[in-house]
């Protein structure tokens, strides 16, 4: 009989503890819920309290020592955020410029293309891009087609279509 007790006391005392450890588990959540929170809402400030502590803003620097304005300076060079557009003289319906090479990006592709009135004059274009009076109209995969708008004679606009192939 004292051994049937002894167990029943062990299992008594294993049961108590894990219910003790439950309750520790449970009471550790409860005091982190309420201690974020806590944390989350700011507590209202008394009226009092709140007229004699001024209200927290961003530190600014004072006005003469603020950064100088970044101006971008081309010093001859073409500027990068800007379409390639290239004054052309109106020489009747030709393109003068060589397709040198096709890259597809990830929704259009790209041309590299030589313009041949300065010898190696290189550019990127993309469709709806202006090069020398031509508008780019469509990129494929080995072309470009190129549309030229001038006048004529009689004063009435020109439209043509000039499709340009890799190398040609």
């Amino acid at each position: 009989m004292s051994l049937l007790k002894e167990v029943r006391k062990v299992a008594a005392h294993s049961v108590l503890i894990r219910a003790l450890g439950a309750v520790l588990v449970l009471a550790l959540t409860l005091i982190s819920i309420y201690r974020y929170k806590r944390a989350a809402t700011p507590p209202t400030p008394s009226s009092a309290r709140a007229q004699a502590v001024p209200a927290l803003g961003l530190p600014t620097l004072p006005p003469e020592e603020t950064p100088p304005r970044v101006v971008y300076q081309s010093r001859g060079r073409r500027d990068p955020f800007r379409q390639p557009r290239v004054a052309a003289l109106q020489k009747g319906l030709e393109v003068n410029l060589k397709v040198t090479g096709i890259v597809r990006g990830p929704r259009s592709y790209y041309a590299l293309v030589e313009s041949e009135s300065p010898t190696g004059t290189g550019f990127v274009i993309r469709e709806n891009d202006v090069v020398e009076s031509a508008r780019v109209l469509k990129i494929t995969k080995d072309s470009v087609i190129f549309q030229v708008e001038t006048t004529s004679r009689e004063g009435k606009p020109l439209t043509r279509r000039v499709q340009k192939h890799i190398g040609l």
